[in-house]
């Protein structure tokens, strides 16, 4: 029975690898696929726009060949040759690989507040899979290849603030200046044993979970100090003031508990 079982989880761990190399194959060809086709529309695009550009600049050029016309359509192509830069792919790969390296470092800065397993490990956003990567001794594993609550929490919260941070630095973003996180330390404090009658008087949580919270409330103060509250963090959790109450930039606005609610009762009639 023991070589049967040696034998079968040698056989489980080849079909496993396989398993992964067919999953990475299927990503490849489908990000492939994905840059082929937009690649395509979005030359499409650009020809007919300077297509028409083009057009009407020749219209204008038999209209009048002197005077603040003349003047206002050399300007115009003078912007149509900036504007070539802006709208090329290899100058937008550039800025978008730029971009992510910002959140990438920014990302790694904030995972090192929090209670991950390996808070060294680079982290790297991929936007087309909307998830994390992390490399671990030269190892790509993705976040749902890495499990642990705490784990997804971390990478998750030190991602989502540093897109924030990232975005607070851009002009004219249209991404809203404020996070919404609902019950962050429910990893370490489950609900189900929060919400108990039961538990005596004199509980106490496990040290390593204490700390494990104040990791979070402390990722988002330095992010808060970092953004020189152009931004707003909102928590809404059951962990007590005893735990995040010392940490600048946080504030208590309410407390839910005895009979008071996030809706009260006389908003429904």
């Amino acid at each position: 029975m023991d070589k049967e079982l040696v034998r079968e989880r040698a056989a489980a761990e080849t079909e496993f690898s396989r398993l992964n190399e067919i999953r990475q194959e299927m990503r490849d060809l489908e990000k492939r696929s994905e840059e082929v086709d937009a690649e395509l529309k979005r030359s499409e695009d650009i020809s007919r726009f300077l297509g028409r550009l083009t057009q009407a600049l020749t219209i204008y050029d038999r209209a009048d060949q002197t005077g603040p016309l003349r003047e206002e359509v050399n300007s115009l192509k003078e912007r149509i040759e900036e504007l070539r830069g802006g709208v090329s792919d290899s100058e937008i790969a550039r800025r978008l690989r730029n971009a992510l390296s910002e959140v990438d470092a920014e990302a790694m800065r904030l995972v090192k507040y929090l209670d991950a397993e390996n808070p060294d490990n680079p982290i790297r956003l991929m936007i087309r899979e909307l998830t994390v990567q992390v490399v671990d001794d030269g190892k790509e594993a993705y976040l749902w290849e890495i499990g642990s609550g705490a784990n997804w929490l971390a990478y998750h919260v030190a991602t989502l603030l540093a897109l924030h941070v990232f975005f607070l630095k851009t002009p004219h973003h249209p991404v809203p200046s404020f996070l919404v996180f609902d019950q962050p330390s429910q990893v370490y404090f489950p609900r189900a044993l929060v919400d108990r009658e039961d538990l005596p008087t004199d509980f106490e949580w496990k040290d390593e979970d204490i700390r494990a919270v104040r990791k979070i409330f402390d990722a988002f103060s330095s992010v808060m100090d970092k953004a020189k509250n152009r931004m707003q963090i909102i928590v809404l959790d059951h962990a007590g003031e005893d735990v995040w109450g010392d940490f600048e930039h946080v504030y208590k606005v309410a407390e839910w508990r005895d009979g008071e609610k996030l809706i009260p009762e006389y908003w429904l009639g």
